[in-house]
Order: C-alpha cells, then sequence, then structure tokens
C-alpha cells in the first residue's frame, strides 16, 4: 500500500485487501480494510456492498441492516445489498420478487452480482444469486448454467456440478457473448473437468479472439468441432480466422459451406458466403445462380439484397435488376449511401445505352431522367456533391439524337462538373474516377480537346505513379464500401485500382488495346469489378 498513490487507488486498493482477508475468513480484518477505503471515498458502492456482507458475516445483523438502508439510498442497484438483505431476512419470497422486478430479471445483473459475492470467496450466496434468475420459457441462459456450475464445484457439489455444466451446454447459444475474465476463469474450468463440453470451448475460444489470442482460439474452436460438428456459428467463426489469421482460403471455404448447410435459413452466413466466393473469384453467373436458389434470404436483408441486385447487373440482366429494385424498400444504413442508388444507376444507364445503339434517343432519355431522380424506396437522397457526369453525359448523346442540340449542350456541360483529380481506392464518399472520363467525353463533345486529355492523362499518371504503393488505412476514415468480415488484400485492390485508371485513361486517349489489356488484368484479379467489366466492353 502506498501513501503517495491516488485517493482513487487507495480506495480501491483497501478493497481488494479487504476482498482478500474475506477470502481468507479474516473478517474483523475485512471490515477494518473495507472501513479505511470508504474514508477516501463514502461512495464507492462495490464498498458499500462488501462492508454489508462482512458486517452480515460478523453476525451484525442490525448494523448490517441499517447500513443497506443507506446503501440503497444512495443507490438503488446495488445488488450486493438487496441480496444480503434477502439473506438476513429469512429468504422472502417478496424480497426475491422485488429484485427481479428492478433487476428486470436481466441475466447479466445476477451475473455481476454473483461475480461480486465470488470476487471474496462467498460461492455460496453467489450461487443463491444465480438461482435465483428466472428463466424465460424458451430456456436457460449458458452463462448462468456455466457460473452455477463453478460455483457447486468451488462448494464440493461436483455431481451437481456436472449437471449444471451438461445444462449450460445444451441452452441457446444465441446472443451469449463472454467478455469478462470471470467469465474466463469460469469456461476454463469447465473445460477442464469436462472432456466433452464443445459449448464450452467454444465460448472460450470466442472471448480468446475477442482478445487477439488468435492461436488458443482457433485451437479451442478446433477441438469443439471435433465434439460437435453440427454447430453452424463455430463452423462460420472458424472460416473467418482460417481466412483472414491462417491464410488459408480453402479451410475457410469449407468450413463456411458446411455452416450454411447446418442452417440453410441463416441470411447472414449466405451473404458472408457470397462475399467469400467473390473474394475467390467466382464468376458472377455462379453467384447469380446460387442467389436465385435462395432469394427468400435475398429479401430478408437489404445488404444481402443489394449484392443479389448487383450480381444481376454484372451478369448483363438489366431489366430484372430494375424490377428487383423498385419492388423492394431499401432501410440504407449508415457506410451503405450511394450502395444500391449506384445500382439502380447502373441498371438504367446500361439499357439507355442499348437504346442509343439503337437510335431510340427518347427512349434512353426516358431510362436516364429515371435514373437521375431517387425513387422513395432506395430510402436515401443524393449524397452532397453526386455530379453524374455518366448520366448527364449519355442524356447529352440521347438529345443530340433527336435534333435537341440546346438541351444536349446544357448536357455535356453538367457533365464536365466535379472534381478532376483521382483518388486512390475509395471510400463511399468519394467520387468515382470515371467521372472525370465522362469530364473529359464531355469536353471533347464540346470542343475542348485539351481539357479533356489533361483529364484522360490525370487519370493514366495517377495509376502509373500509384500501382506499386503500400496502402495504408486513413485513421479518419469513414467507411470502406466493402463491408465484409474477410479482409481485403488491399495492396492487390490497389494495383486493381490503379489498371482501372490506367484503363480508363487510355480508353479515352483512343488507345482501345492498350486500355482492354489494362481493364483485362483488373477482370482476372476480380471477374467482380462492375466498371472494369462495363469499360472492358466499352474498348472492345
Amino acid at each position: 500500500y502506498k501513501a503517495t498513490w491516488t485517493n482513487e487507488q487507495q480506495e480501491m486498493s483497501f478493497y481488494y485487501l479487504a476482498v482478500i482477508a474475506l477470502r481468507r475468513g479474516e473478517l474483523e480484518e475485512a471490515l477494518a480494510l473495507v472501513e479505511k477505503g470508504l474514508v477516501k471515498n463514502a461512495h464507492n458502492v462495490k464498498a458499500r456492498g462488501l462492508k454489508a456482507l462482512v458486517l452480515a458475516k460478523l453476525g451484525r445483523e442490525q448494523e448490517a441492516l441499517a447500513w443497506i438502508e443507506q446503501n440503497l439510498e444512495l443507490d438503488a442497484f446495488d445488488y450486493v445489498s438487496r441480496f444480503v438483505r434477502y439473506l438476513l431476512t429469512g429468504r422472502e419470497a417478496d424480497e426475491l420478487a422485488a429484485i427481479a422486478e428492478r433487476a428486470r430479471n436481466f441475466h447479466e445483473t445476477y451475473l455481476q452480482t454473483a461475480r461480486d459475492f465470488m470476487e471474496g470467496g462467498q460461492y455460496a450466496e453467489a450461487l443463491e444469486v444465480l438461482e435465483a434468475w428466472q428463466a424465460p420459457a424458451e430456456g436457460g441462459h449458458p452463462l448462468i448454467a456455466y457460473y452455477r456450475g463453478f460455483c457447486l464445484a468451488k462448494l464440493g457439489r461436483e455431481a451437481e456440478a456436472q449437471e449444471a455444466y451438461q445444462l449450460a451446454e445444451r441452452c441457446d447459444s444465441s446472443y451469449c457473448f463472454p467478455n469478462k475474465l470471470e467469465d474466463l476463469q469460469v469456461l476454463s474450468a469447465c473445460v477442464a473437468g469436462n472432456s466433452k463440453a464443445a459449448k464450452a470451448r467454444y465460448y472460450l475460444g470466442c472471448l480468446y479472439y475477442d482478445k487477439l489470442q488468435y492461436e488458443k482460439a482457433i485451437e479451442l474452436w478446433e477441438e469443439a468441432e471435433r465434439l460437435d460438428g453440427n454447430f453452424a456459428t463455430l463452423e462460420r467463426n472458424l472460416s473467418i480466422a482460417y481466412y483472414n489469421k491462417c491464410d488459408d482460403p480453402e479451410r475457410a471455404l469449407a468450413c463456411l459451406e458446411r455452416a450454411f448447410a447446418l442452417d440453410t435459413s441463416d441470411a447472414r452466413v449466405f451473404l458472408e458466403l457470397d462475399q467469400l466466393y467473390a473474394k475467390l473469384g467466382y464468376a458472377p453467373k455462379l453467384r447469380l445462380a446460387n442467389f436465385r436458389n435462395h432469394l427468400d434470404l435475398a429479401e430478408r436483408r437489404d445488404d444481402l439484397y443489394t449484392e443479389y441486385i448487383t450480381v444481376l447487373n454484372l451478369c448483363g440482366e438489366y431489366e430484372a435488376a430494375h424490377a428487383a429494385i423498385v419492388g423492394h424498400n431499401f432501410q440504407t444504413w449508415e457506410g451503405a449511401e450511394g450502395k444500391i442508388s449506384g445500382q439502380f444507376k447502373v441498371c438504367l444507364l446500361e439499357q439507355a445505352k442499348v437504346a442509343l445503339a439503337a437510335h431510340e434517343g427518347e427512349r434512353a432519355a426516358e431510362l436516364i431522367s429515371e435514373a437521375l431522380s431517387y425513387p422513395e424506396n432506395l430510402g436515401e437522397g443524393r449524397l452532397e456533391g453526386t455530379r453524374d457526369n455518366h448520366l448527364y453525359y449519355h442524356l447529352g448523346l440521347a438529345f443530340e439524337q433527336f435534333g435537341q442540340q440546346d438541351k444536349a449542350r446544357e448536357c455535356f456541360e453538367l457533365a464536365t462538373l466535379g472534381a478532376m483529380e483521382p483518388a486512390g481506392m475509395m471510400y463511399y464518399y468519394d467520387q468515382p474516377a470515371d467521372m472525370i472520363f465522362y469530364q473529359a467525353l464531355a469536353c471533347q463533345k464540346l470542343g475542348r480537346q485539351k481539357e479533356a486529355n489533361a483529364r484522360f492523362y490525370k487519370l493514366l499518371d495517377y495509376g502509373e505513379q500509384h500501382i506499386r504503393d503500400v496502402f495504408k488505412m486513413d485513421y479518419f476514415a469513414v467507411s470502406m464500401p466493402d463491408m465484409s468480415v474477410f479482409d481485403a488484400d488491399m495492396d492487390r485492390k490497389n494495383v486493381e485500382h490503379c489498371h482501372y485508371l490506367m484503363g480508363l485513361g487510355k480508353l479515352g486517349l483512343g488507345r482501345t488495346r492498350e486500355a482492354a489489356e489494362d481493364l483485362g488484368k483488373v477482370l482476372a484479379s476480380d471477374p467482380n469489378h462492375q466498371n472494369a467489366a462495363i469499360y472492358l466492353r466499352m474498348a472492345e
């Protein structure tokens, strides 16, 4: 104990010294220590609850009850004091019901109260707290049962402890996220004393993974898999670990496919499986076939449904993509701004290009005008600074086809607006590089060839100068567009992005064969790069 410590350090030192004394059964020493800590801070709720417990242990019941009344005036949610009063007053059912009502029978409140008793080695009292929790009709909570088993084992009731552990293994694992050092101790005790505790190994693996102990986590998950190979979430977690921490995409894919096979109703796992297919270079047509086998899942999640529409566009099924968009109400989440509106524009613009090629300018103008107006069901408005150069450029072409030269010129002028400096692998709020490409095409239409060439060379020069960059994450980045649980090779994505920019620049400069080579390199690395596919068709 150091006199130079701050008051807070001193009060907690006294508290933990009192806890140690209580564990040793030195009750008078524990009381003296906790009271010294309360001199430093009379409002320390943990210390006040501990004093109530020690007074009760010393048989000074009236003092304990009076002290508890003071505690509850200070903090009505001091559950240690409430449970000590429950034990002192003959374990009345009304007292227990009042605790349950105030705690909303929330399992974590009971767990935290039990931890406070366990801290002082008071396992019998902790067990009573845990057994006071009223399990809902759908079943118990795993951690409540594991903690019961731990306390029973500490009390020498081994047979009952094993029964509690077996119950914990049968409990629904949904929304159970162990995250405390006490959880580590309890789950480790279960694993050490139970060779068949698969779920305990799973939970413990999750806790270790959260604490960046990846090898230990994977070891525990693999043990759990050997004991129970029918747990979908375990297979999903192993997949993430194998891909991100072991650089083993084949095992990652096998695990994730097994996870989905075990639970084909899990839309999240289906989304992650599709993301993994895309990362492993699966062709869009294969992904689309998989989506069509599970359309009911796609309709449950907007992120998954947006990906389905993206794959439709990748496969050139623009009318189907448009029908899917207008028939669904989207709830856009932060970081996804521009995703569904972007696909809305793609499907309409690609149809407009077909109409322009058939000299159906009025039809093309109708499609582009629709793309420029965001319907309410998209769930988002236009981002600040959105220019839509590609839409205005093609709208100008459409007006040219049916003789509206003044309107065509207005559209080309609008298509020249916006920043003309390329950016790196973009965040969702960056201007897409092809907007610079269309600025240049619009300048050409307006007879401003030097301005057009300047933009084409900016794209080309950026790609050539940055293709060997080593990626560093921007600390202030809001969101990456690729929201996936699987890590991306950002240096590889940078190379793809630079070839894409060089392809755009060369395409604008009329070097179409070279442009096709660059864009082909992008698609060889990532067959699902939507813009590379669009501009490769243009180059060809």
